[in-house]
This record gives C-alpha cells, structure tokens and sequence, in this order.
C-alpha cells in the first residue's frame, strides 16, 4: 500500500501542481491516461488533481469509479481553476464532486491556476469564445473586474500558480498519514 499522485490537465497547470506535490513528497506522478491502465486498489491514498470545468472536477468521476473505497483509506483531490478563491469554495466543490456516503475518505481542495485560450482545445475554444461575445456585449461600465481580467486574458495568458499553494494538501498529507 502507498501513495499515487494522478492529475488530469489540458493546459499545463494542474500537471504543475501534481508535479510539485510529487517532488514535494517524494512520489511520481502520473497522467490520467496512464494511470486509468494501473490497478488503483494497490494504493490507500490517492491524491487527484483536475481542472474546473462548471464546478465539476475533470477525469474524477471516473477516477472514484475505480476505486474501492474498502481499501482505499482517502482520496485527496485538487482542483485547478482560473479564478480566485472564495470562502466556502472548497465546500461547494464537495457538495458537487463527492457523494455524501464518500466525504468522510475525501477531501479537496482548490489550487489556482491560469488561463491560456491558445492552449484549449476546440470545443473548449468555442465556449469560451461564446463566453467572450456575452462580455463584449456588455457596456465597458457593466463590466466587472473578473469580465474585464478575462477579456485581458484572451490576448495574455494568465499564470497564476504558486508552489505555496500546496501547502494546505501536504500539510494534510503529511498530519493525516501521521496518525493513520
């Protein structure tokens, strides 16, 4: 039994974080497609990072197919998004990502990261240009701070890792693996 670090990135951040929290506890990390081919069961702690996409975590539901929570002691989960972290936030995601007959193996927790258009995929392109004509629509004086930032980001991409933002899953790592 051991410790898999798995993340599921399309633009670059989330590998960022997993490749951190890897180095920072002494694991490897693996790619979603790769680690899907593996025997998951083997591993008591999993930790997953994926992507936001409309406050669903990418690649987790199939991740939490796999696994059996019989063996599994505890799931941590990262999601990555482009947008500040607000209270309650961390919640939210859990009410929406993790039933509730599993909260008590899993924890998550919000990492943010960036955005570049010129990395999306096409379907990914196409809402997010959608996006874009809502906001342009709008008068400059309408506009938020967020839709004024993301109409900034089309043109330059946005970074917004921070190796510090790890701390709190490591911190929990590490306290979690020492009384279990």
């Amino acid at each position: 039994m051991g410790t898999i670090i798995i993340y599921k990135s399309r633009t670059g951040y989330t590998k960022k974080y997993a490749d951190w929290i890897a180095e920072e506890l002494g694991f490897q990390s693996y790619d979603y497609k790769s680690a899907m081919s593996l025997d998951l069961s083997q591993f008591d702690t999993i930790i997953f990072g994926g992507s936001l996409h409309a406050s669903g975590i990418l690649g987790l539901k199939n991740i939490k197919k796999k696994l059996d929570f019989s063996k599994t002691k505890k799931l941590l989960v990262f999601a990555v998004g482009a947008t500040p972290p607000v209270a309650g936030l961390e919640k939210m995601l859990t009410e929406k990502n993790v039933g509730e007959e599993e909260r008590s193996m899993v924890k998550i927790f919000f990492m943010r990261g960036g955005f570049n258009y010129d990395r999306l995929n096409p379907i990914d392109k196409m809402l997010m240009s959608m996006m874009k004509r809502g906001i342009m629509k709008k008068k400059e004086g309408e506009r938020t701070a967020d839709e004024k930032g993301m109409l900034a980001a089309f043109d330059y991409p946005l970074d917004f890792t921070n190796r510090k933002n790890i701390l709190p899953i490591i911190n929990y790592y590490r306290r979690d693996d020492q009384v279990g």
